[in-house]
């Protein structure tokens, strides 16, 4: 193996492991908002309507809505979508603010109080 053929496999190599540390930075399209924005409170209705749930919280004037297969983090791993969620519950919630409408982005439930 000559050194001309070496350098053009080495910077090709290079190219394509830039490329890929590149495109691992980058945020996806499905997590990003032009308008972020973050509110934690405790939810006063869930409603499920088709394919999304409108939820309102407490002292907030927002509809929140987030498709029903949305993964809701929980502090003990519990495995919970957004159609999970309950009146009561305390969420931390991540989204895009279009007016007075959140598209749920991350949804984290915060505490859950179940009475026995």
């Amino acid at each position: 193996m000559n050194a001309r053929n070496f350098g053009s496999i080495l910077s090709g190599l290079m190219l394509l492991v830039a490329t890929s540390t590149f495109s691992e930075e980058r945020p996806h399209a499905a997590t990003t908002a032009r308008n972020p924005i973050t509110i934690e409170s405790q939810i006063r209705d869930v409603t499920i309507d088709g394919d999304d749930v409108m939820i309102h919280l407490i002292r907030q004037p927002y509809d929140i809505v987030a498709p029903v297969w949305l993964r809701v983090r929980t502090l003990d791993d519990q495995r919970m979508y957004a159609r999970d969620l309950l009146k009561d519950d305390n969420v931390r919630i991540e989204g895009d603010l279009d007016h007075n409408t959140i598209s749920a982005i991350r949804i984290t439930l915060q505490l859950r109080i179940e009475h026995r």
